[in-house]
């Protein structure tokens, strides 16, 4: 990963009022970069850690006003008049998103100070104190940029807001030393229990993401675990159960959130021009989840689906 500015971020958005993301009425921010490529991925365009073009087709009006704007030549159309992409030559200026009448084309990741970013939060502030939410840093993964999360967290704290990070925990453990005096809770991905399977699921294994996880709870540090169940993957009992064990010697899990599987990011692959991994895998149905649930209650641990 490039070396990131600690006094500029790069995010793609501020998700307002998100209720899944830890306790509270939050503002989520989604940071771009990230080391793994889990076959899953709702939100692909946060992967490679610049700005990227998407393209959505069906609000295209092959009017080509985006084609004339283009100073470097990356776009032209097909033989149906929409438009191509050629992502070599693109510089992600946004000159064509500003000429698009309809909306078609959407420029995804922009620099942010952090005095932008915290005066942003703050207008929040009221639903903050009145639900006992908060600010979570998500992404992609937000430990690429620490030190710009620090600040921006560093600065919420002073003002008594609570602060959450939403980690995969792929990353050296001096990152987390970087935040952690000015985190309150850590929502923390853990994919599958098996090290071959992790690799063939997300490109990387899981050697570093567990020893972290280890490292934190040493540390006091409150963590919400994050399990996402994709059916045929990562579903089966064995796995589910290792992953449990694994989590009740971290002493600080304060609860067990399962993620079901959800194919909202097919659109985001199309729109990025790149082939969905997994194809038509069906979504979780509310009963495998609620047997699932029930099958791991018995570790003693609160559990929520959903976040």
């Amino acid at each position: 990963m490039p070396l990131f500015n600690p006094d500029i971020g790069l995010i793609s958005h501020v998700q307002k009022y998100s209720t899944k993301d830890g306790p509270g009425i939050r503002d989520t921010v989604f940071f771009k970069g990230c080391s793994l490529g889990c076959l899953w991925c709702s939100n692909p365009e946060l992967i490679r850690p610049h700005p990227e073009l998407l393209y959505t087709r069906s609000k295209c009006v092959s009017c080509g006003i985006c084609i004339d704007a283009c100073p470097h030549g990356a776009l032209s159309s097909d033989s149906d008049n929409f438009v191509i992409i050629e992502r070599e030559k693109c510089a992600t200026c946004g000159e064509c998103v500003a000429v698009c009448p309809e909306g078609a084309l959407e420029l995804v990741g922009k620099e942010i100070s952090v005095h932008e970013l915290v005066a942003e939060l703050l207008k929040d502030e009221i639903f903050y104190q009145t639900s006992g939410g908060g600010v979570t840093f998500s992404g992609g993964e937000p430990l690429y940029q620490a030190g710009f999360v620090y600040q921006v967290a560093e600065q919420l704290k002073r003002a008594g807001i609570h602060t959450a990070l939403d980690t995969a925990g792929d990353v050296s453990w001096c990152r987390f030393e970087e935040v952690l005096d000015v985190i309150d809770l850590v929502l923390y991905d853990i994919k599958t229990a098996d090290r071959a399977l992790h690799q063939r699921l997300t490109g990387r294994d899981n050697d570093l993401i567990l020893a972290n996880a280890r490292l934190l709870a040493m540390r006091d540090v409150p963590l919400h675990i994050r399990l996402v169940i994709v059916p045929g993957v990562n579903d089966g009992m064995d796995d589910l159960e290792a992953r449990m064990e694994f989590i009740t010697k971290l002493a600080t899990v304060k609860q067990v959130d399962l993620l079901p599987y959800h194919c909202y990011g097919v659109g985001k692959y199309a729109r990025l021009a790149l082939d969905y991994p997994i194809g038509d895998l069906p979504e979780c149905s509310d009963e495998q989840i609620e047997e699932l649930r029930s099958s791991i209650a018995s570790y003693g641990i609160p559990i929520t689906i959903g976040g």
